[in-house]
């Protein structure tokens, strides 16, 4: 089962495994370090694992929720969601056949998924491709370079969220002119809310932090490089009248659409999020989230009607090629990963 070290960044610590029971332990804890790697609401992680001998339980992390922004847990989904699509990208690179089932347990609406992990054949070529993927991804929230995506690639993404029950939409033309009206609209008021204003500040960090946005990661000015109002981290204001305006790049963007707008759609969409963005990552590709104008139900049904879209808009995404990013942090794995009967894993 175990497959080649060199293909792949997950599989390090197993060869130090000398029984079965070791390199199994060490196997799921690298699925669930991987599944940490995914990205999230604001970096807030918010998820918590659990490992037993049959696989590995993804469960809600309520105390890491944005209570302001995210009242009804949604953009928890679509975090964990992330997360998930991560964990089954590892397994498959180590070795395991998956089987995920979401929402497991109708009397714990809490317990997102479980991953059934069982031993199967060396994980592929492309599946050491998509793990090694996981190290490369990172949100950028600077200035892309102008370079449009190959329209290949844009048909791999559009197929990579179909595989996880939504569907990815490109925004263009009018229907770009309308995403940036609906963001300014839903941005400006979020920053009218004293206590959104008072959580964003909380999640950025000037000295060190193992989650939240470092401000280093932080563009020195939040509108450069876009048409599009990308949310201050920093608070900044509305820029002074008479300053330049900003530089009018032309991104390409997309639209992650669910279904519904209920909790199974939301983790199916984090899922299409991740597997976008893994996707994106290993052609050099970065993304950077456009989540005002779906931060909010009215919001998700202006940008719906203005697009004349089947289902829900759940995110949409800034893509591009970057000169540079800044990763964000993670918390030590063992600080998400307990065993199934609640044990600390350390």
């Amino acid at each position: 089962m175990n497959p080649a070290t060199d293909q792949d960044p997950f599989t390090a610590a197993l060869d130090q495994a000398t029984t079965p029971s070791a390199y199994l332990d060490a196997a799921h804890r690298a699925v669930v370090h991987a599944a940490t790697l995914a990205p999230s609401v604001h970096n807030s992680q918010p998820w918590r694992f659990t490992k037993d001998d049959d696989g590995v339980d993804l469960y809600a992390d309520d105390a890491r929720r944005l209570p302001v922004l995210d009242p009804e847990g949604r953009l928890v989904h679509l975090s964990c969601g992330a997360a998930l699509l991560h964990a089954q990208v590892a397994a498959r690179a180590l070795g395991f056949l998956v089987e995920p089932r979401l929402l497991p347990d109708p009397a714990d609406p809490g317990h997102l998924a479980r991953l059934h992990l069982t031993a199967g054949a060396p994980g592929s070529g492309p599946d050491h491709e998509l793990a090694n993927a996981i190290l490369l991804r990172h949100t950028h929230r600077d200035a892309f370079e102008e370079r449009a995506l190959p329209p290949e690639l844009l048909t791999r993404l559009r197929l990579a969220a179909e595989e996880h029950g939504a569907s990815l939409v490109r925004i263009a033309g009018d229907a770009l002119i309308e995403l940036e009206v609906l963001l300014a609209w839903a941005d400006s008021i979020e920053e009218a809310d004293p206590a959104y204003r008072a959580e964003l500040a909380s999640s950025v960090h000037t000295g060190p932090c193992d989650d939240g946005i470092p401000a280093s990661a932080l563009p020195d000015d939040p509108e450069r490089g876009s048409s599009l109002r990308l949310r201050d981290f920093a608070l900044r204001g509305p820029r002074p009248a008479g300053d330049e305006p900003p530089v009018a790049e032309k991104p390409d963007v997309v639209l992650i659409v669910s279904d519904d707008d209920g909790p199974l759609s939301w983790l199916q969409a984090g899922q299409a999020v991740g597997a976008v963005l893994l996707h994106a990552a290993h052609a050099g590709v970065m993304g950077q989230p456009l989540a005002q104008a779906t931060d909010f139900p009215a919001a998700r049904v202006r940008l719906r009607k203005a697009l004349g879209l089947v289902g829900t808009p759940q995110l949409a995404l800034r893509l591009g090629y970057a000169a540079g990013t800044s990763p964000t942090p993670r918390r030590n794995i063992d600080d998400a990963l307990s065993d199934a009967a609640g044990r600390a894993d350390r």
